[in-house]
């Protein structure tokens, strides 16, 4: 089970980007469950997810707060949603073991280079960069792994510097590299 701290997104989305907004579209009030429907628009990109959280009762049964556990569920769907734009994506990719470090980014100990340093790490803006076109070119997630490898010597998207980050934009960017 993996977990990436709220804290740790906030701060991702406001090192990555220019400007973002959160807003909860819907949110549901279940018997033991609250869902929120949210939406992240970062820079110019739009994301939703969904998250939940258990509605919290004290020892006689009563409900404490639907308020708090609203916002447990919201921030749920911001990581989600964050998710969506690369942000702690090795968490949720199921890629190799992964370790918490203080500030919530896990990394993983069995790739070709370790993490880049919080303030050199590529922005969302940059992975949201290389995605796009590797999945227009059909890039399976083990072929966007193996260009990445060939390009940086890194396995982990996440461990690329801004400047590794922006050669592999430019490569690809530059039409080199077939579907993988």
């Amino acid at each position: 089970m993996h977990y990436i701290d709220l804290a740790a997104v906030v701060a991702r989305l406001n090192e990555g980007c220019d400007a973002w907004d959160f807003t909860v579209e819907k949110y549901e009030v279940l018997e033991g469950e609250v869902v929120v429907l949210g939406r992240l628009v970062a820079d110019s990109m739009t994301k939703s997810a969904f998250g939940g959280s258990t509605v919290t009762v004290d020892k006689s049964g009563a409900v404490v707060s639907i308020a708090d556990d609203l916002k447990a569920a919201a921030g749920d769907a911001l990581k989600k949603a964050s998710s969506l734009l690369g942000v702690g994506l090795e968490l949720y990719s199921g890629q190799g073991a992964t370790e918490q470090r203080g500030n919530g980014n896990g990394h993983n100990r069995h790739d070709g280079g370790p993490p880049a340093d919080a303030g050199d790490r590529a922005t969302v803006r940059q992975l949201a960069a290389i995605h796009a076109p590797c999945r227009k070119r059909g890039y399976s997630k083990d072929g966007l792994a193996r260009l990445v490898a060939e390009e940086t010597g890194k396995v982990e998207l996440s461990h690329l510097t801004r400047a590794e980050a922006s050669g592999l934009i430019d490569s690809l960017n530059g039409g080199n590299g077939a579907a993988h």
